[in-house]
């Protein structure tokens, strides 16, 4: 083969190309809505645009990073409220009555750090709160009698399947924000 082909605008060509792909894979644009984790070999080294309350849109750090290509990794996180839906949960409560329960929680990641570390994904930790929602909302409810859930008291016992749930949900870097039961039927 011949050495030929390497010479002249093919040659700039080539290393135009190279630089280009290099220069995109060293920036990285993290949007408004989204928290950025970058991991170097997989160790945490820096958190872009994480959630602080009360900040207002367009002064929170969002905007063009740099990364060390092949070397750093990038988790976007979302900053938005997330939620867990849950449908039709037996519940038994004080008076011995059987019940089917809708309820949601809302939640937000406010260590996108550790939810990183520990979890990896908002999907994973949606999916590890789901079981804890669903346990901290039969142990509250079942300390209830059905009664209590269709008077105005049905909003401490919501607060009070908060602030269960949050104790769990703290060690995945999330903010439990609201709890809200849609309807508790009997079967």
């Amino acid at each position: 083969m011949n050495a030929t082909w390497f010479r002249g605008p093919t040659r700039y060509a080539v290393i135009a190309a190279a630089l280009l792909v290099l220069l995109f894979s060293t920036v990285v644009i993290v949007p408004e809505t989204k928290q950025a984790v970058i991991l170097q070999l997989e160790k945490p080294r820096l958190t872009v645009n994480a959630y602080h309350p009360g900040e207002q849109f367009g002064r929170t750090g969002a905007g063009v990073t740099w990364r060390i290509p092949f070397i750093d990794r990038v988790v976007f996180v979302d900053k938005r409220v997330l939620d867990i839906d849950l449908q039709d949960q037996p519940v038994l409560s004080t008076d011995q009555l059987r019940l089917q329960v809708d309820a949601y929680a809302r939640f937000r990641v406010v260590d996108p750090l550790r939810m990183v570390v520990t979890v990896g994904s908002e999907r994973v930790a949606a999916e590890k709160l789901s079981p804890l929602f669903s346990s901290a909302l039969r142990n509250e409810l079942g300390r209830v009698p059905f009664a209590s859930l269709l008077s105005p008291e049905r909003g401490r016992v919501m607060d009070d399947i908060q602030a269960a749930l949050q104790k769990l949900a703290s060690q995945y870097g999330v903010e439990i924000v609201d709890v809200r039961i849609k309807h508790a039927d009997l079967p």
